[in-house]
């Protein structure tokens, strides 16, 4: 299937028929929409902005080869998110509690700039502070957006867990953010 720039783009259940057939370009056009957020999230998650970047990597060739099972051409953008987030896991579980990341957290920082980057300094020391099982939970809800059900369905999880433990992380979070800002 040969897409050009000039022709509409094709619907995306055409592009997963075309990328089961071994088709490169359809993949590409299939997942350039969720590469800068992938990104984003895989870095947060596994810690580092290499890791991250070699997670999202990896992620893509776990799609590519695995897109024959992806039986609901509809379900792509899930199916895609579970493989990154899976694979920043594994960065984040291989990297341990160390991260060279700064969050971007202006939306919940003071308006004042001096004030705004030593709370961001904060918080980012605090989330360096957490597990990577909080990490990744905190950042599929908080920055990738997702609903509790479908947590769930990418960890393999309840629910009702993913609330629970969601819960406690954000717990963990504020404690931790709070023993920061004593310091």
């Amino acid at each position: 299937m040969e897409l050009s720039l000039t022709m509409e783009a094709p619907v995306p259940e055409e592009l997963v028929v075309a990328a089961k057939r071994g088709d490169r370009e359809a993949f590409s056009y299939l997942v350039s929409p969720h590469l800068e957020t992938a990104l984003r999230v895989a870095r947060v998650v596994a810690g580092s902005p290499d890791d991250g970047t070699d997670a999202v990597q990896d992620a893509l060739l776990s799609a590519w080869q695995g897109i024959g099972s992806l039986r609901e051409p509809a379900a792509f953008p899930a199916w895609f998110r579970r493989h990154v987030t899976r694979s920043a896991m594994k960065h984040a579980k291989r990297r341990g509690r160390g991260r060279v990341t700064e969050l971007d957290m202006e939306t919940a920082a003071p308006s004042d700039a001096l004030d705004r980057a030593f709370a961001v300094r904060e918080l980012d020391r605090a989330f360096d502070r957490l597990s990577a099982d909080d990490r990744t939970l905190l950042t599929l809800r908080h920055l990738w957006d997702l609903p509790g059900a479908e947590i769930a369905q990418h960890l393999g999880i309840p629910e009702g867990t993913v609330k629970s433990r969601i819960h406690a992380a954000m717990n963990r979070l504020r404690a931790a953010y709070e023993a920061e800002e004593r310091r």
